[in-house]
């Protein structure tokens, strides 16, 4: 995992989203791109590390 993806997991774990941190990391090994099945509470920084790890995981696959 990249980074960003890390950082995107950690950052959804210390906010109590345990559930979506492991969808994310699981998605993320996979390399897929991650979406949150419902809307959540999240921080707008949150969202955006979430766009920038899927962005990452986007660029790994096409190269």
């Amino acid at each position: 995992m990249t980074t960003y993806q890390d950082k995107a997991v950690w950052e959804l774990c210390r906010q109590g989203f345990h559930n979506v941190a492991e969808e994310a990391e699981a998605a993320w090994s996979r390399g897929k791109g991650y979406a949150p099945k419902e809307p959540l509470p999240l921080a707008r920084g949150v969202m955006e590390l979430i766009r920038i790890a899927n962005w990452e995981c986007e660029a790994r696959t096409a190269a």
